[in-house]
């Protein structure tokens, strides 16, 4: 009894069909085989074609974080910005609540260990007590 031809489905080496180890495989197009794998970025690809085309994109714009750290803001001020962005598709909520909401978040931020431990490593400083002004 022979064990021949176990996957039954498969091309047998050499057959007509078959495809080279490391080649651009059945159904590949001979234009993205040979073009070069790109490791960089989303953001890095869209910053590259927004200066060749001389467009400013809203997604490059320096985040939070990137302003912080740029000393443009300070770390209430980007906790503030990250408690506004959490909260922005609450569109059908009234204001006096919303408000509400961002306030308790922005004191969790600060009293909470865990969430305080994450700010610590995000911006490199314990986050200051919430002043409700």
């Amino acid at each position: 009894m022979s064990i021949d031809r176990i996957g039954k489905g498969s091309v047998p080496p050499g057959a007509p069909g078959a495809s080279e180890v490391g080649g651009a495989g059945a159904g590949a197009r001979p234009e993205e085989a040979s073009r070069a794998f790109d490791i960089r970025s989303d953001k890095a690809v869209a910053s590259d074609q927004a200066a060749s085309s001389g467009k400013v994109d809203s997604a490059l714009a320096p985040t939070p974080l990137d302003r912080l750290r740029a000393g443009q803001i300070d770390v209430p001020a980007y906790l503030d910005l990250k408690v506004h962005d959490a909260t922005a598709h609450l569109h059908g909520v009234r204001p006096t609540e919303l408000d509400a909401i961002r306030k308790m978040l922005r004191d969790q931020l600060a009293t909470d260990p865990a969430l305080a431990d994450l700010v610590k490593q995000a911006t490199g400083h314990v986050p200051p007590p919430f002043d409700d002004e």
